[in-house]
């Protein structure tokens, strides 16, 4: 049985592109003869693009395309973005340029500044409320008796 339904479903996919291949060749005729109507001229224009699409894909996909994609990694990338990248190239390099400021220091001398101009707060434990309370000293309790995985094993006490 699905033996014969696999054949079937063969056989109607096979109809229904023969089908399509004879209305697309009825449009393109249309089309070069003068006569299509707008149905026809869509279509003929809709697969027109769609191999062109394809064929554009086919190029991308040639080894030499794919090495200049793995040393630059933009050729396939919209003007936006590359405009986008570039005005952020030139932001941050006009905050460089810039002297005395935040961003013309290195990283680790930002951190450093950071930390130095924020105030020391002294180390208070929190008072939270009554369940707080109770699941703090849960957590200790259980941190004193806990031996580990297999404490029981080999007779915790």
């Amino acid at each position: 049985m699905i033996v014969y339904n696999r054949r079937k479903r063969a056989l109607y996919f096979e109809q229904q592109e023969k089908e399509q291949a004879r209305i697309l060749g009825l449009a393109r005729s249309a089309v070069a003869a003068g006569t299509a109507t707008p149905a026809q001229a869509a279509l003929v224009q809709g697969v027109a693009e769609e191999e062109a699409a394809m064929a554009e894909k086919a190029a991308q996909r040639k080894f030499g395309s794919k090495i200049i994609w793995f040393l630059h990694g933009d050729w396939k990338e919209s003007e936006s973005l590359k405009e986008q990248r570039k005005l952020a190239a030139q932001e941050l390099a006009s905050a460089e340029g810039k002297a005395g400021s935040p961003a013309g220091l290195g990283i680790t001398q930002a951190v450093q500044e950071a930390r130095s101009s924020a105030p020391v707060q002294p180390a208070q434990p929190v008072q939270g409320g009554p369940l707080d309370q109770a699941a703090a000293n849960v957590a200790t309790t259980v941190e004193k008796t806990s031996k580990g995985w297999f404490g029981g094993l080999w007779g915790s006490k």
